[in-house]
């Protein structure tokens, strides 16, 4: 869609690499220095690779990986979905949870080769087989089945095969549409993670389906994973200041309205919402009736927080979940 497109183009961002690993593909990856971190933190090393999936398509992988042997049992690991927009947050909210005595992780950003904050390759990724969305044409969405696989079957396969790492302290963070794969992985295939961090998910996609999905969930007998979902207050509407925002910058960008006037441009990119729908309260319920039913489940409100930012507190809400003792 236009609109998905255009805000995947305005968020675009670049990380930097400082090292290649032995699974990496032929072409070598760009290289910078990266300065020292502070002298009592473990100096990490940053790679980059592409992967591929069974089905041909390419992923641009980040890895952070901390220096020296690994704590007992092997380093926890720690998937960010949307890598080129998470995966600097995760690395450094790690950072600051070494220094205040939790295990240093490794951080693996899942992200696609444009390296764009959200790609448009997300939408079919991320989003449920056999659900319609008006939003979308059918092609462009309905891959989570298969994304799921890639992790499943190459990518966290290859990290372990590379890396020393603790089978049992595996997570999963996804924001947005991938706070909305989070939940469909927890639902299909629960023991592929330890931990499930679905930031802002999409509950509303989909006419709902994946509340549907989460009634019907039964968690194992024993060794449920953990799972913590979390919301912006500001998420329920749209905020005048970020629409403030966007439309500043559309005034000092006609080049990527695409021939749009701003008002029509604002339109595309902010369609309007189901008023009658409150995704807030609706990822409540949902996550209470996920406790209910004997999934350690979390839901965490930030107040004050719009969309997008709000995936910065519910990382760092998310990481010591991760790294700190199930109960």
């Amino acid at each position: 869609m236009r609109y998905v497109r255009l805000i995947a183009a305005i968020v675009g961002l670049a990380l930097v690499m400082i090292a290649r690993p032995a699974f990496a593909s032929d072409a070598p990856a760009p290289t910078m220095t990266v300065p020292a971190g502070p002298a009592n933190l473990r100096a990490r090393t940053v790679t980059e690779t592409t992967m591929t999936s069974r089905d041909g398509k390419a992923y641009n992988i980040l890895i952070s990986t901390p220096d020296g042997p690994p704590p007992p049992g092997g380093f926890p690991v720690i998937y960010v979905l949307d890598g080129h927009g998470w995966f600097g947050a995760a690395v450094e909210i790690a950072r600051m949870r070494e220094n205040s005595k939790l295990d240093p992780p490794i951080i693996v950003g899942v992200g696609y080769p444009s390296r764009r904050f959200f790609d448009p390759g997300r939408s079919l990724d991320l989003t449920p087989p056999g659900v319609a969305d008006a939003r979308f044409e059918p092609g462009e969405i309905g891959g989570a089945d298969r994304f799921l696989s890639f992790l499943n079957e190459t990518l966290k396969p290859t990290i372990a095969a590379a890396h020393p790492i603790n089978a049992e302290r595996e997570t999963l963070f996804g924001h947005s549409f991938g706070g909305l794969f989070a939940l469909y992985a927890l639902f299909h295939a629960p023991q592929s993670f330890d931990v499930y961090i679905a930031a802002s998910p999409s509950v509303g996609f989909g006419d709902r389906a994946i509340l549907r999905e989460a009634a019907a969930f039964r968690p194992g007998a024993r060794g449920s994973p953990r799972l913590l979902v979390t919301m912006g207050g500001l998420e329920a509407g749209l905020p005048a200041a970020l629409m403030a925002d966007y439309r500043r910058w559309y005034e000092a960008h006609p080049e990527a309205r695409g021939g749009l006037g701003v008002d029509e441009i604002m339109a595309e990119t902010f369609p309007p919402a189901d008023a009658a729908f409150d995704r807030i309260g609706a990822a409540r319920a949902m996550t209470e009736q996920l406790a209910a039913a004997g999934l350690p489940a979390t839901f965490a409100v930030f107040p004050d927080e719009e969309h997008t930012a709000a995936g910065i507190s519910a990382l760092n809400r998310g990481v010591p979940l991760a790294l700190r003792p199930a109960g």
